[in-house]
């Protein structure tokens, strides 16, 4: 193999490199400077029902990961229901909406212990995570508490993808010098003197 296909070749995989990425790539997977919101511990679970909405709206202590700040949030529980069971943000409101709905009584579930109770209540998950609505000793529906993925870590993905890039080429272009160099030296000698 002459000297020219092998640096042709190198080329060749130098470039296959690039396009893919080193940096780039580690950089854009998935989770890659994922920050979580999630219910605190405690929650401080809070459910109120609206009659004029027919709804319910949930209160809660959020907590971000990597961080030490609690947030009160609220929102409704049927125009997000697709959305928190997906792990996405809901469309939280001010927590100043559950001035005059009625309080919806919220129970801990002990092992197998069933609240007794008439009316709307609800019980809580042990984790936290999720809670069921109960009208009396039926079962309504169980709802997840939001679980969703901080939208900083795309920024901070697009903000480094060019300093990435630089990097990823950096070390492609050494390749390629470092193989082509025994070709090269011979021709940048002359046209160095």
């Amino acid at each position: 193999m002459n000297l020219g296909r092998t640096c042709a070749l190198i080329f060749m995989a130098a470039q296959t490199l690039w396009l893919t990425g080193c940096a780039t790539g580690r950089l854009w997977e998935e989770g890659q400077f994922a920050r979580y919101h999630e219910p605190a511990n405690p929650q401080k679970l809070e459910l109120f029902y609206s009659a004029a909405k027919k709804d319910v709206l949930v209160e809660f202590n959020e907590s971000r990961e990597g961080s030490d700040q609690i947030r009160r949030r609220a929102y409704w529980v049927e125009p997000n229901q697709s959305r928190t069971s997906n792990r996405r943000k809901p469309e939280f409101v001010s927590v100043k909406e559950a001035s005059g709905l009625t309080p919806i009584p919220v129970f801990t579930l002990m092992g197998d212990k069933q609240p007794a109770g008439e009316g709307l209540y609800a019980v809580s998950s042990t984790s936290g995570h999720s809670f069921t609505l109960y009208s009396g000793e039926k079962q309504l529906q169980s709802f997840d508490l939001p679980v969703y993925q901080d939208k900083s870590g795309r920024t901070k993905q697009v903000l480094l993808t060019p300093p990435a890039v630089v990097a990823d080429a950096t070390i492609v272009a050494g390749v390629v010098a470092v193989y082509c160099a025994e070709a090269w030296w011979p021709a940048l000698n002359c046209w160095a003197h």
